[in-house]
């Protein structure tokens, strides 16, 4: 193993901007999703939106380690610190869960396969198949990935000086609701 070439600021910053990234693109996905869905009580719109962040963070997070470890592979102490860094904050903020099941991604190995699983885990977080809603994930997740993958080759590539004000311009954003 190599040891880290980058401070743990630097790499606090690149995990910062990829993860503010990512937040803002599961909230505007999920916002898309759920607008598919039938009118429901607050209570309950609030608890499908937080089962489709939970859902898209997890894929999100996933994309974004897969190419950490491609693009840094020669460079694993810090793709492994960026990943662990990136980890607790897509599982404070999205709630994700601790029991290893968002592995199941990584024995994936294309995107029709991760929709296919996504379908399925909200599916069945959700109670319910909701084709709207599943005809929507399947025509607009090609450019969110697209995006996510974009913004993780930003945080790995572009300089500290870089990065710098756009974690300050979107940390400093109020929540989009």
């Amino acid at each position: 193993m190599t040891p880290s070439s980058m401070s743990q600021e630097e790499l606090r910053l690149r995990a910062l901007y990829l993860f503010l990234a990512c937040s803002q693109a599961v909230e505007q996905f999920a916002e898309r999703l759920a607008a598919t869905l039938p009118a429901q009580p607050l209570p309950a719109q609030v608890r499908l939106q937080q089962s489709l962040k939970r859902e898209l963070g997890l894929l999100f997070r996933y994309w974004t380690t897969r190419q950490i470890w491609q693009r840094w592979d020669t460079r694993e102490a810090d793709a492994k610190q960026l990943n662990l860094a990136l980890l607790r904050l897509f599982t404070d903020a999205f709630k994700l869960p601790k029991d290893g099941s968002g592995l199941r991604y990584a024995e994936l190995s294309t995107l029709a396969e991760e929709v296919q699983e996504l379908t399925h885990r909200i599916t069945n977080a959700l109670a319910m198949r909701h084709e709207p809603l599943l005809t929507e994930l399947q025509s607009t997740i090609l450019p969110w990935r697209d995006s996510v993958l974009k913004w993780t080759i930003d945080a790995l590539e572009w300089p500290p000086e870089q990065l710098a004000p756009k974690v300050s311009e979107w940390a400093g954003r109020p929540p989009e609701t």
